[in-house]
């Protein structure tokens, strides 16, 4: 190898600096292959960046689909003459739309001078106040504003329901709410004003305003008590100060934040232009603070409580809306309180004043007393939490201290001694008891509920379910919502039509009034004389309420079961297979009824045998005024013939009507002379229920049909002579039933006599067989009178059989199960039970009796209303 400078210094560079070059070369290899990476790695995250926020956008609501008017409005309802009878509104739900026309100037200059100050100019989202606002977080400037705009606020209130989302979808969410807003306000075609001019109002009924108000116009009207679109400036930048943060900037509650807020409004307006330094400067006082409190004292002082009638509205509507509309009861809820739905109800404002004042008029009830409610929570020195409640304190005083105690009072001071006495005992000797919760509540006894309605629309009129002051919503409802033994006024419903109707009784079929009993069970009748009138008539046991005549009637000619069938298509749903008894001829029922549905069913009677549910409501309307439901539509059902519903409703009259039925040595009075009414007919039958626990009267003109109940709330006596009990006697209700009546008839035209249908008849008959009489019939004398009578008749059901309980020779015969048993009949003697002797005071053979052959010696009728001589007939009877 030949060594020469150069080759030398080559070699010995190598050695020195080999190794360095070598670094230096893969330094830069690496450096190449970072930016090379990095590239790839931007380009990769570029790319993952964009798909990710392509696939944001394919995730976004479709603004085809969209909605961006708010969800929730509140539902209001109206009376016949078009009065708003009440608000229907839940939370998130308080809300009434308002369109762009009636919101004021300088409301909406107000929002969009502190919410949105390029509102008008910018395309959806604005980059000017998203900088502002993020320049405002740095600097700490509150006055910045927020970064959203009108249009953004309102997407993510009624798109995105509040947008409360955190981490990667509060990124996603606002990613696509910008590109919502973007593509809301640059439709194509779209007129660019009009769509502003929608989003501000969508906006304004949308936002949150304090106190459970949602959009400017329930706020105008919760804070200044007028609307909105009377607001002036300062009410304007009031509720433009809201909505930032509706707790702290209420101005009920926080007034002073709201008005510091407010200055803020008002200086944003004028430095936009909106108001001249002068209006700024007028506007600014406080005063405006004192007039939302005086309107919010107003309104405490007469706070939003539900009538009577509308807590049965609701919950019919929902019934409804559950059957037409298929939903779910938590969906037909929520439509009613959110829907934005307009009622129009069926109550009549006037006959709602006439009810409501009678049955709250302290003169019709010669007693005044109160029932208690009481719970009280006690925490003992242990720890441990006792309850106490209003049974605790009837136990104490029934069962320790051995008193007669029934629970009612003279005066609410007496009801709370009794439990202060009661407290007395359940405290611990060491005092260290601690009351931690004790609520206590009076009520006004006896009590007592309402119905009147159209028995030929089925629309319900006006309804009180209780007397006295009602203190809270949709609490207990008396007319609609518990159920009460009917007594005697479930005699016609379940024993009487059903005879009738379907088992060829008449009104003159008898039944033996004795002692009687079935199984162990003993009956009588509600007088406690122990007399008994032998034969009585179906028209008898209406008209002085006969218990034996119905109970007979159960048994002897219809079924326990027949009985509850017919009320069930009547419209009493109450009724169980355990009522399946003759019990229920006297209203002995299980679960009771209701008196909507009692009344009702009287009034099906009254609209000549035709049944329809009872309506307190006519149509409704959805939020956008398209009829929703319209109960006009539906039909009524044919549940009696108009003949059956006439001969009942000619019985009930009797009821009223005064008169006697009397036998040898006493008389019964008819049940309800005082429901007579001064210049209309009437009917109605009226129910008493042991130790005049329960009493009714349930009647109607060719007009109107009402029910009354009254009672006491926890089953006690109003008047028990056994015991000396007196809480408001048993007849008080009658006469308010009467006032009422009187007083709805004013103004109508007056009528003295139920109309005659087709199809009825006047036979004489045998008051004591039911069928055509015979000399025997007419001889039987009884102070002055006979035992034949005229009476009416389906003239498919006349009798065509002569008298078969009276003897030719005198005497009555008397059923042989009953022989023995002292009756009217029996205690004259007659009581031979020899088959009845042929009579020859009729001489023609009885044939089947048609208005065109029947002429024979008793008086009958060939057309309706008019006897054989074209006399005008009245009603039938005693």
């Amino acid at each position: 190898m030949k060594f020469t400078k150069d080759s030398v210094n080559d070699c010995l560079e190598e050695i020195t600096y080999g190794d360095e070059k070598a670094d230096n070369r893969r330094i830069h290899s690496l450096k190449l292959l970072l930016i090379f990476i990095v590239l790839i790695g931007g380009l990769g995250a570029f790319s993952f960046g964009l798909g990710a926020l392509i696939g944001i956008i394919d995730n976004a609501p479709d603004i085809d689909n969209l909605s961006f008017s708010p969800k929730g409005y509140a539902t209001t309802t109206y009376d016949t003459k078009g009065n708003l009878t009440a608000t229907l509104i839940q939370e998130g739900s308080n809300r009434e739309a308002v369109t762009y026309e009636e919101i004021p100037e300088q409301l909406i200059n107000a929002f969009v001078a502190i919410e949105d100050q390029r509102f008008w100019q910018h395309n959806g989202i604005d980059l000017r106040s998203i900088s502002r606002a993020v320049k405002g977080v740095i600097t700490g400037d509150s006055s910045a504003g927020g970064g959203s705009t009108l249009t953004q606020q309102l997407i993510k209130n009624n798109v995105f329901s509040g947008g409360n989302e955190k981490g990667f979808d509060l990124y996603e969410r606002k990613f696509q709410e910008w590109y919502i807003a973007l593509m809301l306000e640059n439709r194509p075609g779209a007129d660019k004003k009009e769509t502003k001019k929608q989003i501000i109002t969508d906006y304004l009924n949308t936002i949150n305003l304090g106190n459970n108000t949602l959009g400017v116009k329930v706020a105008a009207e919760r804070y200044f008590g007028k609307d909105v679109k009377d607001l002036d400036l300062e009410e304007c930048t009031v509720l433009a100060s809201i909505t930032k943060n509706p707790s702290r900037l209420n101005p009920l509650t926080h007034p002073e934040d709201n008005q510091e807020r407010r200055l803020q409004v008002l200086k944003n307006m004028c430095e936009q232009g909106y108001i001249s330094e002068d209006e700024k400067k007028a506007a600014s006082g406080t005063g405006v603070y004192d007039e939302i409190k005086q309107n919010d004292e107003s309104l405490s002082s007469d706070p939003d409580i539900y009538s009577y009638f509308t807590d049965a509205l609701i919950a019919q509507c929902i019934e409804v809306f559950q059957d037409k509309l298929d939903m779910t009861q938590a969906e037909a809820r929520n439509l009613l309180y959110s829907g934005g739905l307009k009622i129009m109800t069926t109550q009549d404002p006037d006959l709602q004043a006439i009810v409501d004042s009678e049955v709250n008029d302290p003169d019709n009830y010669d007693t005044a007393k109160y029932s208690f409610k009481w719970r009280c929570s006690i925490k003992r020195a242990n720890g441990i939490l006792e309850h106490f409640s209003e049974k605790d304190v009837e136990n104490y005083f029934k069962n320790v201290k051995h008193e007669n105690y029934q629970g009612l009072f003279r005066t609410t001071e007496a009801a709370e001694s009794y439990v202060n006495e009661f407290k007395g005992t359940i405290f611990s000797e060491d005092d260290k008891d601690e009351i931690i919760a004790e609520t206590f509540d009076t009520t006004l006894q006896p009590q007592a509920s309402v119905v009147l309605m159209d028995q030929h629309t089925k629309e319900v009129r006006a309804i009180t379910g209780g007397r006295g002051d009602k203190k809270y919503s949709l609490t207990i409802n008396r007319a609609t919502g518990t159920y009460r033994q009917p007594g005697s006024a479930f005699k016609v419903i379940s024993t009487f039509a059903p005879a009738i109707e379907e088992n060829g009784a008449t009104l003159a079929s008898t039944y033996y009034d004795c002692e009687f009993q079935l199984g162990d069970k003993k009956f009588r009748n509600w007088w406690k004389s122990g007399n008994y009138f032998g034969y009585s008539s179906i028209r008898d046991g209406i008209e002085f309420s006969m218990n034996i005549v119905a109970v007979r009637c159960m048994f002897e000619t219809v079924t326990p079961f027949e009985g509850v069938e017919f009320s069930r298509q009547l419209g009493i749903s109450s009724l169980t297979d355990e009522d399946m008894n003759v019990a229920t001829a006297l209203g002995g029922i299980t679960k009771g009824v209701s008196n909507l549905e009692l009344t009702n069913a009287y009034a099906s009677i009254a609209d000549g045998g035709m049944y329809g549910e009872p309506k307190l409501f006519t149509v409704v309307y959805d939020h956008d005024g398209k009829v929703l439901i319209d109960l006009n539509e539906d039909e009524k059902t044919r549940v009696m013939k108009e003949t059956t519903a006439f001969l009942l409703t000619d019985a009930m009259r009797g009821v009223i009507e005064p008169h006697t039925k009397w036998a040898s040595g006493y008389t019964v009075n008819n049940t309800s002379s005082r429901c007579k009414l001064d210049n209309m007919v009437a009917a109605g039958k009226s129910g008493t229920t042991t130790k005049n626990v329960d009493i009714w009267f349930v009647g109607y003109t060719p007009y109107y049909t009402m029910g009354i109940w009254a009672g006491c709330d926890d089953n006690q006596s109003l008047n028990d002579s056994e015991t000396g009990v007196y809480n408001g006697g048993t007849s008080f209700h009658k006469d308010i039933w009467r006032k009422i009546m009187n007083r709805v008839d004013e103004g109508l035209e007056p009528v003295s006599e139920f109309d005659v249908p087709e199809g009825i008849v006047q036979v004489e008959v045998c008051r004591k067989s039911g069928l055509l009489p015979k000399q025997a019939c007419y001889s039987d004398y009884r102070s002055g009178s006979n035992a034949v009578y005229t009476e009416y008749f389906d003239i498919d059901n006349v009798p065509t059989e002569v008298c078969d309980h009276h003897r030719s020779g005198g005497g009555i015969i008397v059923p042989e199960a009953d022989r023995g048993k002292y009756t009217d009949d029996s205690g004259r003697g007659e009581t031979s039970t020899e088959p009845a002797e042929t009579d020859t005071s009729i001489t023609d053979t009885p044939q089947e009796t048609t208005a065109a052959n029947y002429d024979g010696g008793s008086s009958v009728i060939v057309a309706p209303g008019v006897d054989v001589n074209n006399n005008q007939i009245g009603p039938g009877g005693q």
